[in-house]
């Protein structure tokens, strides 16, 4: 185990919010970073991502199911962003099985994928999608060589989400986008809480990060990235029904009231989409 400091600015002033599965969340009194402290060494954290994709019985049909609508919706927005860039070359962040990576090369696009499971690249690899096995930092070498880089639940589960952004720009052409989903749980375990609920919500060690649209703004913003836009989205497809019916049922009500807002509303505690642009000097 080790012990951290916030990622986004350095402080060690920290709130004690949660205890999960053995591990403390805390929030930084700075910033407002949300994160796992101390946690794993970062040999035991990669350990766990060998049957990452097989949790609760998961598999490749499920990964797309779950997936699905928010990778469509993703798609639509950001194909109709390339007809004023004009750029097609992307790449998707912990692809996972390619899913997003097969969607963008069926709309046109010069897309790949990279993630650090073997597993997962495997089975990609066997279905003819173009992925590699590793992570953002062995790819940053390739400064300016995407017109956008996708990263779908994946920030909040890096040890150093502020290095990744900062690599992502990199590897972003000028004017290019970077399209972001991550989770807002610490809403949702406020009001459990004194219910005894959400025990597991955090889901550490797993995820090290919990980021709200106005942390996540700043982080963006300190990674050199303008034009921030953070939206509901549609909602994940989980294989349990209750679990299905509370994400679409309060998907829906987060994009009811985001709209009802002339889009600046955000219902807190609802997964979110965020995009940004790197300037194009």
């Amino acid at each position: 185990m080790e012990s951290v400091s916030c990622n986004l600015c350095r402080r060690d002033d920290v709130l004690f919010l949660a205890e999960q599965q053995g591990f403390r969340i805390v929030r930084c009194r700075g910033c407002g970073l949300v994160y796992v402290n101390p946690r794993p060494v970062g040999a035991r954290l990669a350990a766990l991502y060998a049957d990452y994709h097989s949790r609760d019985g998961g598999d490749e049909a499920s990964w797309d199911r779950l997936m699905g609508q928010v990778f469509g919706e993703s798609a639509d927005l950001l194909s109709a962003m390339r007809h004023e860039s004009g750029g097609s070359r992307l790449l998707d962040v912990g692809c996972g099985f390619g899913g997003f990576v097969a969607l963008m090369r069926e709309r046109g696009w010069d897309a790949v994928g990279v993630d650090p499971s073997p597993a997962v690249v495997e089975a990609a690899t066997r279905r003819g999608r173009p992925v590699q096995q590793g992570t953002l930092e062995d790819l940053g070498a390739n400064r300016g060589a995407y017109d956008a880089v996708t990263m779908f639940y994946v920030l909040e589960h890096l040890a150093d989400p502020m290095r990744a952004l900062r690599t992502a720009w990199d590897l972003l052409a000028p004017g290019g986008t970077v399209l972001v989903r991550v989770p807002n749980t610490t809403p949702i375990v406020r009001v459990l809480a004194p219910f005894g609920l959400g025990g597991t919500l955090y889901d550490p060690p797993y995820h090290l990060y919990d980021f709200s649209p106005a942390v996540l703004r700043d982080m963006l913003g300190r990674a050199g990235f303008i034009d921030v836009r953070t939206f509901p989205g549609k909602p994940t497809v989980p294989s349990r029904p209750a679990a299905r019916l509370t994400a679409a049922f309060f998907g829906a009500i987060a994009r009811g009231v985001h709209a009802m807002t002339a889009r600046s509303v955000l219902l807190p505690g609802v997964s979110k989409t965020t995009i940004a642009r790197k300037p194009l000097r």
